[in-house]
Order: C-alpha cells, then sequence, then structure tokens
C-alpha cells in the first residue's frame, strides 16, 4: 500500500509528520483529512504528501476517511505552513485549529438546495451609495481602485465611533461579489457575528453565511464545503474562518482589528488579524483592518506608509460625539437630604441624575464596569483573612446571585458560609465592586427601570446573549448593565447614556498594554452613545481622572493618546518599536519549572552566540500572575528591534527547545503576545 506523511496535532520534536499506509484505492492527495493511529489513541491528521522511501520501521494504517471527503486547498496548506513557522508552532497543531473536525459528517443530498446568486441587490446598493458622507465615498473609492486593480493593498479605515465604517466596506464587498469574487469578514466575538451578518444580508448579500467555534460540526462543515464550492459570496466569521477554502478571496475585512480576541491563546498562538494581511498578501486581495481605537502596531505600519490610512473623522448624518463628564472618585460630593437625590456607594450623583434624565425621556443606558461577581473579595474583619483560592494566585470573587465564592481563572468554587474559616468570626466584609453589585444598587435606586446585566455568568444559557441583545435594541430593556461585552461594536440606536461605573480597573495592570487596552475600552464603550438621533452622555467615574489614557478617552482623542504612548513604547524598545517573544513554563512543581526556565535560557543563549545578535533574553521571572489552575508559571521575554534576527534566533532555538525534557514543566512559545501577564 502507497505510503503517506501525516501530520498530527502532536508535538514532534523534529519531524513535521509520521508515516502511514494509505488504503490502494485512495490518491495519496496533500490536504486530505485522515483518522490515524498514534500510540494508544486515535487522532484527526492532515495528509502533506506521499512518502517514498519505506522506513525501517512498521508502518501503521490510516484508520479512517471521512466519507465526504475533506480536504484543505493547497493555498490553505501553503497558509498554515506559514503560521507554524513565523509562530514556532507544530505544523500539526495549526492545521488541526484550520479545518472542522469529520466527525459526523454526511453527504449532503442531491436535492438539498444551495441558494443561487441574485443579482437584482446589485441594482440598490447604489439604497445606499448617495448617502454616504464625503469621507466615506472616499475611502470607498480607494477601495474599489485597489480592487479593480487586483493586487495586493492594504488599509487601515480608522474612524470614530459611529462614523459608518461598516457601511464602507459593505460597499466594497460588494463591488468584490459583483465581479465575481468572494469576500471575508472577519470579527472578534461570537456576538458580533450574528449583527454584522444581518446589516450584509438586509443589504442583499443573499449567499451569505457565519463561521464560528460555536456551529456544530456539520455547521461547520457545510459552510467550509459551500466556500470551496463557491456556492457562498461573503463569509462572516471568528479567528478560524481565516483558513476557510476561498475559491477567489478579493477582498478581507479585519473589524475591530485591535481586538485581542483575534489572538488565539493556546497553541498555535497566531493573530487571525496578521493570517489574514498574509492571505491577502499572497492570494493578490485587497485587505481592511477598520477600528475606532487601532491597535498600536497598526498604526504605526499606517504611519510609515505600509498600510493606506483611510480616514472618518465625524459621525454619520453629522452626529456630535457623546458629551463626556469626568468625576473624580476621590472627592465625592457629600448627598444631602435636600438635593433628593439617593445615596449611592457605587453611583455618583453626576451620574445618578444622568440616569433620571435617560429615563425620564424613555431613553436607554449602558451601565460598564469590566468586573464579573458581586465583590472582587472577601475579608474577616477580625483576623484579616482573605479568601483566596487554592490553585491559582488570586482571591476569590463572590458572585452574590447563586452566593457562591468563584475563581474567575480555574473555575473553583465554594458556597459562601456566614463565618471565618480562620478565626470563626462573623464579621466578613464585602470589598470591591462587581458588576452583580452594581445591578443590585441600580434596582434599588430605578425600581421602575427594566434593567438587564449582560456578562459571561448572565449568557451561559444557550441563546441568552441574543435574546438579551435582541430585546434591548427592541427597546425593552431601560439600562443594561456589563463587562467588556457591552464595550465591543454594537449599534444601538436608542443608547443616549453611558455610564462608566470605576474607568481605570486595568490601568495599572503589569503590562505594557494596559494603557492602550483601558484607552480602547473606554473609548469603545463611550462610543455607544449617541448613535442614534439624540444626543450621547457618558459619565466617567474614575480614581485617576488625570491620567492621559482617561483624559484621551475622554476627550476621544486617538492621535494624542498614540502620540504620547508611542513616545514611551519607543524609549523602552516594546512594540511597535520593537520585537516580542514569550517563552512560558507550566507545571505543578515549581521546582521543576524554574529548571526547565534556566535550561531553556541556556539554549537561547546558546543560540544566539551561533548568529543571533541584536536579541535581549530577560529572565526567567515569575509571570505577574504565578500561580494558576494548580501551576506555577515562570516565563522568559526575547526582544529585538530586528524581527528578522528574532526569528533567525526562533528557528535555530526552538527544534532544541522541544528535543530538550523537561520532566514535570511544559514549555510554550508566544510570538508577539498579546499581554504577559
Amino acid at each position: 500500500m502507497p505510503l503517506v506523511r501525516v501530520a498530527v496535532p502532536i508535538p514532534l520534536p523534529r519531524e513535521e509528520a509520521l508515516v502511514y499506509e494509505l488504503p490502494e484505492e485512495e490518491e495519496p492527495r496533500a490536504g486530505l483529512r485522515v483518522l490515524v493511529p498514534v500510540g494508544p489513541r486515535r487522532v484527526w491528521g492532515t495528509v502533506l504528501g506521499p512518502e517514498l522511501r519505506r522506513p525501517a520501521f512498521k508502518v501503521r494504517a490510516i484508520a479512517g476517511i471521512p466519507e465526504p471527503r475533506l480536504v484543505l486547498t493547497e493555498e490553505v496548506l501553503d497558509l498554515c505552513r506559514w503560521v507554524a513557522d513565523y509562530y514556532a508552532a507544530p505544523l500539526g497543531e495549526v492545521l488541526q485549529a484550520a479545518a472542522p473536525s469529520p466527525t459526523g459528517l454526511k453527504r449532503r443530498a442531491a436535492d438539498e438546495p444551495v441558494e443561487d446568486r441574485d443579482a437584482a441587490w446589485l441594482a440598490s446598493l447604489p439604497p445606499e451609495r448617495e448617502r454616504l458622507n464625503d469621507a466615506q465615498k472616499a475611502a470607498l473609492r480607494a477601495l474599489e481602485a485597489a480592487l479593480h486593480a487586483g493586487a495586493f493593498h492594504a488599509f487601515l479605515l480608522h474612524g470614530v465611533t459611529g462614523s459608518g465604517k461598516t457601511a464602507v466596506y459593505l460597499h466594497a464587498a460588494a463591488t468584490a461579489v459583483a465581479g465575481g469574487a468572494q469576500a471575508l469578514i472577519l470579527v472578534p466575538e461570537i456576538a458580533l457575528s450574528p449583527q454584522t451578518l444581518d446589516s450584509f444580508r438586509r443589504a442583499g448579500f443573499g449567499r451569505a453565511a457565519l463561521y464560528h467555534s460555536t456551529l456544530s460540526p456539520r455547521e461547520r462543515v457545510d459552510a467550509w464545503r459551500a466556500v470551496a464550492e463557491g456556492a457562498i459570496d461573503l463569509v462572516v466569521g471568528t479567528r478560524s474562518a481565516v483558513f476557510l477554502p476561498f475559491r477567489d478571496l478579493r477582498l478581507v475585512v479585519v473589524d475591530e482589528e485591535h481586538e485581542t480576541a483575534y489572538k488565539q491563546e493556546e497553541t498555535p498562538r497566531y493573530h487571525a488579524r496578521d493570517v489574514a494581511l498574509v492571505r491577502a498578501q499572497r492570494r493578490g486581495a485587497t485587505a481592511v483592518l477598520s477600528s475606532a481605537t487601532p491597535s498600536m502596531e497598526s498604526y504605526a505600519r499606517a504611519k510609515r506608509g505600509a498600510y493606506t490610512l483611510l480616514t472618518l473623522p465625524e459621525r454619520i448624518d453629522g452626529r456630535p460625539l457623546a458629551t463626556v463628564h469626568v468625576t473624580d472618585l476621590r472627592q465625592r460630593p457629600a448627598v444631602s437630604a435636600a438635593s433628593g437625590l439617593p445615596r449611592s456607594a457605587v453611583l455618583t450623583p453626576l451620574l445618578i441624575e444622568a440616569v433620571q434624565r435617560a429615563l425620564a425621556r424613555r431613553e436607554q443606558g449602558i451601565l460598564f464596569l469590566n468586573r464579573r461577581g458581586h465583590s472582587t473579595y472577601l475579608q474577616c474583619r477580625g483576623c484579616g483573612h482573605v479568601a483566596r483560592c487554592t490553585r491559582c494566585d488570586v482571591s476569590l470573587t463572590l458572585h452574590l446571585d447563586d452566593r457562591a465564592l468563584r475563581c474567575h481563572y480555574c473555575g473553583a468554587e465554594r458556597k459562601l458560609k456566614p463565618a471565618c474559616p480562620e478565626c470563626g468570626a462573623l464579621d466578613l466584609w464585602f470589598g470591591g465592586i462587581g458588576i452583580q453589585r452594581v445591578e443590585r444598587e441600580v434596582r434599588r435606586l430605578f425600581p421602575e427601570a427594566t434593567v438587564a446585566r449582560l456578562d459571561l455568568d448572565a449568557v451561559r444559557r444557550r441563546g441568552a446573549l441574543a435574546r438579551t441583545l435582541r430585546e434591548f435594541r427592541a427597546g425593552g430593556i431601560d439600562l443594561l448593565l456589563g463587562t467588556q461585552m457591552v464595550a465591543k461594536g454594537f449599534d444601538f440606536p436608542g443608547v443616549t447614556l453611558v455610564g462608566i461605573i470605576v474607568a481605570d480597573l486595568q490601568l495599572y495592570l503589569p503590562d505594557f498594554r494596559a494603557a492602550e487596552r483601558t484607552f480602547q475600552l473606554l473609548t469603545q464603550v463611550a462610543g455607544r452613545a449617541g448613535r442614534g438621533q439624540s444626543p450621547g452622555e457618558v459619565i466617567m467615574q474614575s480614581f485617576d481622572p488625570e491620567h492621559p489614557a482617561l483624559r484621551a478617552a475622554a476627550a476621544q482623542d486617538y492621535e494624542a493618546f498614540y502620540a504620547r504612548e508611542a513616545s514611551e513604547r519607543r524609549e523602552l524598545h516594546y512594540p511597535p518599536y520593537g520585537h516580542l517573544v514569550e517563552i512560558e513554563f507550566r507545571g505543578a512543581r515549581e521546582e521543576r519549572v524554574t529548571a526547565a526556565a534556566a535550561a531553556t535560557r541556556r539554549t537561547l543563549e546558546a543560540a544566539a552566540a551561533g548568529g543571533g545578535g541584536g536579541v535581549l533574553i530577560l529572565g526567567p521571572a515569575p509571570k505577574p500572575l504565578a500561580r494558576l489552575r494548580g501551576e506555577s508559571r515562570w516565563h522568559l521575554l526575547v526582544r529585538s528591534s530586528s524581527r528578522t534576527a528574532l526569528r533567525a534566533l526562533l528557528a535555530r532555538a526552538v527544534p532544541r527547545v522541544r528535543e530538550a525534557k523537561h520532566p514535570g514543566a511544559r514549555v510554550y512559545v508566544d510570538v508577539d503576545p498579546r499581554q504577559v501577564l
């Protein structure tokens, strides 16, 4: 029987693939998904091609091939090879992330309809082109010129919140599809994909599909095959959609390109935005990165001409940006009985009055706090004991709805008890503010309002997220309370008020991107106000209202933020003025983790001595969150101003790191990490 090389989702020291026997009747096609035995178990792998020489050892046979066949195109295979090379990841794991699981497939019935292309909608898109403002039209002309040229061109579409960025790339997608090509719209979150798809379908894109991780295996495979067959013109999807087997991909849009959700946090740790750019470059397609708060890296590339910068400086229809008021939580004025305002430990008088005005006008509001639970810690006033997770270096968060103390990192929980477990005292203090505490306070202060909460705990049940968003958009909810979920690119025309309960929660995290993430989050959530006919108002409560990132967010001034942050990054050689790789070590016993970290440092130093000049190796040191899920965590940081030098070092060092035996410790390589916590 013929032999084939198969990449499997298991780290291999040096080999790219394992060798298996293929049934004689099967063609050894590169990209074919197959079930293969690896040790005592079976895993799905991908055929890379024929193997011409039979090994000396006994070769095992392929265990199964899905019916119908699932095959990755040569283009997708090459893209996966680039991902494996750039992100120092095993090819088999990249291919596993790229392709849907073939489990439980069946062939589509011959009479199962595939929607035909309806060209009638093309005539209507010009109900729409005239409504674009001058800035939108200029941006669209640039995109259409690139599409007609048929060569790779990358754009950064930077527009204030509510400036109509979606309308610009919707028209660009229509141009691509009208020419018989396909378009890909990447969104950072599953929650955003139905809203984005709905925008395209309302514009007439009938042959459009969703692609994300919560689809069933059958749904994912059906979408994969429909794209490959050319039955789908446009896909709205999350990061894995970047690997779909398009026949003629001509437009790639990365919406909210700054979002950290585009970066996979487990191996393979690829960034979908950057993979999308590489795919567009190889296809000669047009790439559009879109955001009101672009990442520092993307804006720096636009500044130096690697991307063409397209700017939408105003909201559509001349609507003003929301008026932002910053209130200092350190100098909270006392509420007198004469004021008629209720007392609150969570909302300042300014915010209480703003909510009252919005409710009186029958307008909607969003109250934002990026902290789950009711209280962030529970402390005994008698002995000072703080309830902490036994597996992580964090305090337990009190969730009052089910009276549980819960760890947000490992999921461990225990029931709340009235007495301190250390001294038995009954004097427990609920410290810190979570969104559940905000909800209780809001319901007390505004009993006439219809209130809903949008966070991970509130939307665990299937369909809960879509239900809440649909009801809020329809006006059935007065006040929507939430964590960062509410800061995404949702468009709620009825929202005139946004209240930010504590603006600086993430500002002082030990991460060089803390100020950037804070600015982006605050600007985005503030941008939910005033997107309809009525003007918007934002109340931002802060313990550090003079911080430059908060001042820039309050003014919604990206240029001011970028100028200051870029100066600090340049001085410290952090991205975008340097390149970073994190090598992380995890294990149950700290001494084994530190031994692996020290050995890896020696490996890196030896590789650097062999020609890796211009590279700085920092550490090993404990990670800021040094213990999570029962494991000790250490890391090394490798930094260089030269991406070429850094990649050369990784090419020499990573195979040696994989070959090394580190009992009791696991090693992870993260190229271009988004956070180092």
